[in-house]
C-alpha cells in the first residue's frame, strides 16, 4: 500500500508542473549527479517525500482506518531579481491546489484530512544551500487516511 500512495501522490505533486518529485529522498556522492537531479534548466526546482508517521485504529470490530503522514520537502532556486521568493510560495499554492483537484488519490484513500487540516499543509518555509545553490525550501505534509 506504501508503494501505491507514494505513487500517487508522487503523481499528483509532478501535475502542478513546478519542478520534478521524487518517492523518495535523492542523494549521490557526486555533487553534478545530484544537481542533475533535482535540477531544471539552470537551477533547482523540485523535492521529495519521506514516510514520517504511520498509525493503524480499529474504531470498529470490522474496519480498521491506516493513517499515513508524509513529508513533502520542496526546493526551487532563490533568485532575488526575480521575485524567487513571490513565485516560490505561489509554487506552494499551487501544490496544494493540485490535491484539491484529486483529493482521493483516485479513489485511493478516504481522504486527506489530519483532524482539522486537509490537504498539504505547509510546516516551515526558509533558505538553504542545496549543491552548492542558494534555494528556498518549504517543509510540508500530507495525511492520508485509508479503510479497509
Amino acid at each position: 500500500m506504501i508503494e501505491q500512495l507514494r505513487a500517487a501522490i508522487v503523481a499528483v505533486l509532478n501535475g502542478a508542473n513546478i519542478g520534478t518529485f521524487y518517492p523518495k529522498e535523492r542523494f549521490s556522492k557526486n555533487m553534478n549527479t545530484l544537481k542533475d537531479m533535482y535540477g531544471q534548466g539552470e537551477g533547482i526546482a523540485g523535492g521529495y517525500i519521506r514516510l514520517k508517521r504511520r498509525k493503524r485504529q480499529n474504531p470498529y470490530a470490522t474496519r480498521t482506518t491506516k493513517t499515513y503522514t508524509f513529508d513533502v520537502v520542496f526546493l526551487q532556486s532563490f533568485v532575488d531579481d526575480d521575485s524567487s521568493q513571490v513565485a516560490f510560495e505561489d509554487a506552494i499554492d499551487a501544490l496544494d491546489d493540485a490535491f484539491a483537484v484529486d483529493p482521493l488519490l483516485s479513489d485511493l484513500v478516504d481522504d486527506l484530512d489530519d483532524g482539522d487540516d486537509t490537504g498539504l499543509i505547509l510546516d516551515d518555509q526558509t533558505p538553504v544551500m542545496f549543491c552548492g545553490v542558494l534555494c528556498h525550501q518549504a517543509r510540508m505534509h500530507l495525511t492520508v487516511n485509508v479503510s479497509s
